[in-house]
């Protein structure tokens, strides 16, 4: 009997060790040009679980990311870190993203962003190293609809940089 019960935990302890969560990193932008209002506007969605470790590290070790925390403060953060993480280049010109706010949907972040005064597009670069600071198995996926274009690009760690062009 006591020999089975030592089998049994034995077998019990193996098949719970093997069958290992495994955790997925990824993050998900839109960036859509809008030829009436002249601006891309993106839409990034981010973990909160992942936003929240990276935001400590980075900035305050006691930050949460939810509803319940001081949303002005989180923005600001949030807001510094997507201007570092993710960058936009229009026609050879690196351009400033707007922060426009964020909504909690899910199990992530909604964040909104857009670049103002984008009058013509022929060559757009994106740069998005999100979370790969925190996370070496991180991936962003970009979908992208620009000029009735629609592209999708999976960006990792060390190949974080894509160009479109426009002008063919």
């Amino acid at each position: 009997m006591k020999r089975l019960i030592v089998i049994t935990s034995f077998a019990c302890l193996f098949i719970c060790t093997s069958f290992t969560v495994h955790k997925y990193y990824l993050s998900v932008t839109d960036i859509e040009y809008n030829k009436e209002e002249k601006s891309l506007q993106m839409i990034t969605r981010l973990f909160y679980d992942d936003l929240e470790d990276v935001l400590r590290e980075r900035y305050d070790e006691t930050i949460i990311v939810d509803a319940t925390s001081d949303q002005e403060v989180l923005d600001n953060f949030i807001k510094k870190y997507l201007k570092r993480k993710l960058k936009i280049t229009i026609n050879g010109e690196e351009r400033t993203l707007s922060y426009i706010g964020k909504e909690y949907e899910d199990d992530y972040v909604v964040c909104y962003i857009e670049i103002a005064d984008v009058s013509s597009i022929q060559r757009v670069e994106i740069e998005n190293t999100l979370l790969m600071d925190a996370f070496t198995e991180q991936k962003n996926m970009v979908h992208t609809n620009i000029l009735g274009k629609k592209k999708s690009l999976l960006l990792v760690d060390g190949n974080a940089k894509a160009v479109l062009n426009f002008s063919e």
